[in-house]
């Protein structure tokens, strides 16, 4: 892993890079700030009980 270094402000001279998990408008902020930047698209999964699926298959 490379280390990154800050002067003596304290501040990094090299922006970081950023691994974005979901949200597009984060992502989209980092690239427009010229950050190394990755988007992955995820989505956790999840279990729905049968009384719960019907109830959104009548709202839906």
């Amino acid at each position: 892993m490379q280390e990154s270094r800050k002067n003596e402000a304290g501040i990094y001279q090299e922006k970081p890079a950023v691994a974005n998990l979901g949200i597009m408008l984060f992502y989209q902020a980092l690239v427009d700030q010229k950050c190394k930047c990755t988007q992955i698209n995820w989505v956790p999964e999840y279990e729905q009980s049968e009384e719960m699926e019907a109830l959104l298959d009548e709202f839906l």
